[in-house]
């Protein structure tokens, strides 16, 4: 009897310390389209010129999807500017809550908020 390919999901709060933010500026190495959790990387690099390579999650590509993400949202060379919760182990590992493209588009996989009531 063969099983079917499961893939490792993880809850939110077991690896991110959701009280804590970072802003990141980097530019974006690769971007992966992939469930159960998209991911991009960044090259950031800090004052003293070293340079890091983060690892950000975002939301499942349906949930982008659903807030008008495409697979083409970010590429490889867009600067970025990114909000996001660190990860608990100290790695350059986050999950991204905003993306700010140099361009000003901001990109975000949380649903918009309704239009105010016009009267």
């Amino acid at each position: 009897m063969m099983g079917w390919p499961v893939a490792a999901h993880h809850s939110f709060a077991a690896e991110y310390e959701s009280t804590k933010k970072v802003e990141l500026k980097g530019v974006v190495t690769k971007f992966e389209w992939t469930n159960p959790h998209a991911h991009f990387y960044i090259d950031v690099t800090d004052p003293s010129g070293k340079v890091a390579n983060w690892n950000l999650e975002l939301a499942s590509p349906n949930m982008m999807q659903r807030n008008g993400w495409t697979r083409h949202s970010l590429k490889e060379g867009d600067h970025v500017v990114v909000v996001a919760a660190p990860a608990k182990d100290g790695t350059n590992t986050a999950s991204a809550t905003t993306i700010q493209k140099s361009d000003g588009t901001k990109l975000t996989f949380m649903a918009a908020p309704p239009p105010p009531d016009v009267k």
